[in-house]
């Protein structure tokens, strides 16, 4: 541990300097993280310190090092999580060995602290971390660089309370890292097998019965979560956007091969990524259409449209896709004017049977068309179902009545 020496002016003349703020950059940080700080600042505060730290054991395979977890100091030292060094002749070795607190009110007085005296440590208190199962993780230590005659047993005490805590949020925290690895492994082996792979479902004009266009479906490997849930697990590690263009790249292959356009769905965040215009870079805009979800937030319609813009004016067409689901649906609809207002499986579904939604279709139908929008029903699976749609006047419809979702199949070369 380097030396404590305040600057002129006191402890109080320093911002606290906290994990977080000695992370390096490009480094996340969690919720928990935030609290673990603010749970050692709280506790370095209380205990009169000018330094508390978690430290974990193992940096080294022999055990012999510790790695700094987190860090909370309001003095300009070189010191920051992530930092390892030898756990020989520390004040943290005495805790480690003997399992117990250990309470240094000088350690001028104490013979066994010459070391962390030569680092200008005065005082010095340290507790043992342990694991939900019982095992040693490390020790939770605050230390200053003056001695402070009036550390006690019950301040090591205080600590170990405090102790119990930290673990908690440390090991959700290591928790919630081993989930982000294990996300990241499965996109990485996706990866390396070209994935994910789609299948079109056709969208079918009600007037003419005819093919006009294919919703791109992503499929995953068999056994493994629904495509919902490893969009969702991709967006939890920062890699939801990459996932999603990385679909769109591979449905718009199919186009040269396909009658019509082809859709895509994507989320608000992706809709808004350079990458977007990359990935549709050489493709013909005028066929191809985004689906702006209902179960993704938009918190700046302005942007989003901004963003869009130039995409639109080079042909590209947006729709909303479950519409009727929710009210996220209308307030899209009515902030993004879409080419098509595609309404939700749950609106369909029954609807020869219910008047009501019957009513809630007849009005979008009207709304599209006094907007230039194309309706398309999704979900269609009873010929009665399609009999009440086109009575209400729904141009396009997709589901299993019309066409089943299935691969691409590419004519051999004569």
């Amino acid at each position: 541990m380097p030396a404590l020496k305040p600057r002129a002016g006191g402890a109080d003349a320093f911002e606290v300097v906290t994990s977080a703020t000695t992370t390096a950059p490009g480094t996340s940080r969690t919720a928990r993280y935030c609290a673990l700080d603010a749970l050692l600042e709280t506790t370095r505060r209380q205990m009169g310190a000018d330094l508390t730290y978690v430290a974990a054991l193992g940096a080294a395979p022999d055990g012999s090092q510790r790695r700094l977890r987190a860090v909370v100091t309001p003095l300009p030292l070189p010191v920051a999580a992530g930092d390892a060094e030898p756990l020989a002749g520390t004040l943290c070795e005495r805790v480690v060995r003997s399992g117990q607190p250990v309470v240094v009110p000088d350690t001028g007085a104490d013979d066994r602290a010459a070391g962390a005296r030569a680092r200008g440590i005065g005082a010095y208190v340290g507790v043992p971390l342990h694991r939900s199962d019982g095992s040693l993780y490390g020790t939770l230590c605050s230390l200053s660089a003056r001695p402070d005659a009036g550390l006690r047993e019950r301040d090591a005490q205080v600590l170990r309370v405090i102790a119990g805590v930290v673990m908690e949020l440390v090991e959700e925290e290591d928790a919630a890292d081993a989930q982000r690895r294990a996300v990241l492994d499965r996109l990485a082996g996706l990866d390396a097998t070209g994935g994910p792979g789609i299948v079109y479902q056709p969208v079918v004009d009600l007037r003419t019965s005819q093919h006009v266009g294919a919703e791109a479906l992503s499929r995953f490997p068999a056994g493994t979560a629904t495509p919902d849930v490893w969009f969702a697990d991709a967006a939890s590690v920062g890699a939801g956007a990459d996932l999603e263009l990385r679909a769109v790249r591979s449905a718009l292959a199919g186009l040269p091969h396909l009658p019509g356009f082809v859709s895509v769905n994507l989320s608000p965040a992706t809709l808004l990524d350079p990458g977007l215009t990359r990935a549709l870079a050489g493709a013909p805009l005028d066929r191809v259409v985004v689906e702006v979800t209902e179960h993704a937030a938009i918190d700046d319609y302005a942007c989003l449209l901004a963003a869009l813009a130039p995409l639109r004016a080079a042909g590209l067409r947006v729709a909303v896709d479950d519409t009727g689901a929710g009210y996220a649906s209308l307030r899209h609809v009515l902030a993004i004017l879409p080419d098509f207002v595609k309404l939700d499986i749950s609106l369909v579904r029954g609807i020869d049977g219910d008047r009501s939604r019957r009513a809630l279709a007849a009005g979008l139908v009207t709304f599209a068309e006094s907007t230039g929008a194309a309706i398309v029903a999704e979900g269609i699976e009873r010929a009665e179902e399609l009999a009440v749609l086109q009575a209400l006047g729904v141009s396009h419809g997709q589901g299993y009545h019309l066409a089943r979702p299935a691969p691409l199949v590419v004519p051999a070369a004569g």
